[in-house]
């Protein structure tokens, strides 16, 4: 048996193409802004309660071993307008999860979770 390790990334489509090809998991590198998070970065956010904002804001299920999304426009401002970001964990992944949201909001997409 391999000693498979899990990959934590936060996602965001660059166009409604890369989305719908990321429904069918069929989206290629080139279609995507990804961010990857280790084990002990991802238990360092989490920790820091940065998900449990996210969740409570859009009642996203964002967990350990859970995918989630969060697509709607109003919902991401709100994660942006909240301190979500402002917790003092991984301050450099911190930072390009929320360039994530502001791209994901640019764009017209989402932003998905694959943990």
């Amino acid at each position: 048996m391999t000693n498979m390790v899990a990959r934590k990334t936060v996602t965001v489509p660059k166009d409604k193409d890369a989305e719908n090809a990321l429904d069918y998991d069929e989206a290629t590198p080139d279609q995507l802004l990804e961010v990857l998070l280790t084990d002990e970065e991802f238990d360092e956010l989490w920790a820091a309660g940065v998900f449990d904002i996210m969740n409570e804001i859009t009642g996203a299920m964002i967990d350990y071993f859970e995918s989630a999304e969060i697509v709607e426009k109003e919902k991401l401002e709100k994660v942006l307008e909240s301190d979500a970001f402002t917790k003092d964990a991984v301050v450099d992944k911190l930072a390009q999860i929320k360039v994530l949201f502001e791209e994901a909001l640019e764009r017209g997409t989402g932003v998905y979770f694959f943990f």
